[in-house]
């Protein structure tokens, strides 16, 4: 018992040594450029850390990253690589975005669930083809998720420019041209933010921070899919496709049908990534929408070893770094390059470190059975 303790220490230890390794990387890039490393990283920390609405900021966008790494995480978990989630979750935003202006009337109570259930199908559909195509003709998901990415991305501009652009808007002040954007989502569909609720507590948000319910949402969520992926029989199902799917299959699994329900949740997850920033920043869909939430994602679940809980946490890293890197930017001239590289660092890294300390682990535990079995 003693040694499985010390096993979990060692793979608990093995992200901050990585991270840990990082940062030194990141001092030796920051000093080639001709700045002082410990003033970067401290200018870092406080721009992010010292005022509340910089907190505020940082934790709204993390948002996106807990549910694109946790949409990642459950595939990876059956064994698949749902390189997808970028276009699943553009086709889920556009779809809410067009519940969100098309219904009118509607109380928020009913406004609000159905513009995210809509989201959520809507990622699900996107996920539909590349997983028929996977396991009734052996097409690789990778190949075909890609593929899906440029079409829904192509798509959503169509629909955007051409067929659903609000015409009725006004001009741009100074500019005389209409923002190719959708309507304005209804405001019985907007996210309320968690100012109210935070302002019970004695915490004070400004205003111009847009921190909302979709991250609690994203929390719970976390603990929903730890608790599906270990306290369930689809967990079990799940966990033994993705270690080994001949093995699973000769103790009675079927992994075509567990690999379905894997990336259709995957998918539904993936569709409500944009959320966020749509039903509470933006109100509206454009040609600008945020992308790349999906790329990261996967960064993220790696990061956090798909966990739920390895993923909160690397999801709230990348809130600290991007936020941190406006304020080296700003502050002491440090380029945004710069905190990308050591992003990028990190994550192999926590990836390099991960593989080679659970060699290490799986070699010690065989050598503890071959002595026991003597």
């Amino acid at each position: 018992m003693r040694k499985r303790y010390r096993y979990v220490a060692l793979e608990l230890a093995s992200p901050l040594v990585a991270i840990a390794f990082a940062v030194l990387v990141g001092a030796v890039v920051i000093a080639a450029i001709g700045k002082n490393p410990v003033q970067v990283y401290r200018i870092m920390f406080t721009f992010a850390f010292r005022r509340l609405d910089s907190v505020g900021i940082m934790l709204f966008g993390a948002t996106p990253l807990i549910f694109s790494g946790l949409a990642v995480a459950i595939s990876f978990r059956a064994g698949l690589f749902n390189i997808g989630v970028e276009g699943q979750y553009l086709i889920g935003t556009f779809l809410a975005a067009l519940a969100g202006f098309a219904l009118k009337g509607l109380p928020s109570f009913v406004h609000l669930p159905l513009v995210i259930v809509v989201a959520a199908l809507g990622g699900a559909l996107w996920s539909l083809l590349p997983i028929y195509l996977k396991v009734r003709r052996g097409v690789h998901e990778v190949i075909s998720t890609i593929m899906l990415n440029y079409i829904a991305f192509s798509l959503i501009h169509y629909l955007i420019a051409d067929v659903f652009m609000d015409k009725q808007q006004g001009l741009m002040p100074g500019v005389g041209n209409p923002l190719i954007r959708l309507p304005k989502i209804a405001a019985s569909a907007l996210m309320p933010r968690m100012h109210g609720f935070l302002a019970l507590l004695g915490v004070d948000l400004p205003r111009h921070v847009y921190l909302n319910w979709f991250f609690p949402l994203g929390l719970l969520l976390a603990v929903a899919v730890h608790y599906l992926i270990w306290r369930t029989a689809f967990g079990y199902e799940l966990r033994a496709v993705g270690h080994n799917p001949a093995a699973a299959e000769a103790a009675g699994i079927d992994p075509a049908a567990v690999q379905i329900r894997a990336f259709l949740l995957s998918g539904l997850i993936a569709g409500v990534t944009g959320l966020s920033d749509l039903l509470s920043y933006f109100g509206y869909m454009d040609l600008d929408f945020p992308k790349g939430y999906g790329f990261t994602g996967i960064a993220v679940a790696l990061m956090g070893k798909n966990s739920p809980l390895g993923i909160v946490l690397a999801a709230l890293l990348f809130g600290f770094l991007n936020r941190g890197a406006e304020g080296v930017q700003t502050f002491a001239g440090v380029p945004m390059d710069t905190v990308v590289i050591l992003q990028g660092v990190m994550i192999l890294s926590i990836v390099v470190a991960s593989a080679v300390m659970g060699r290490y682990i799986r070699r010690q535990e065989r050598k503890e059975a071959l002595g026991a079995s003597w």
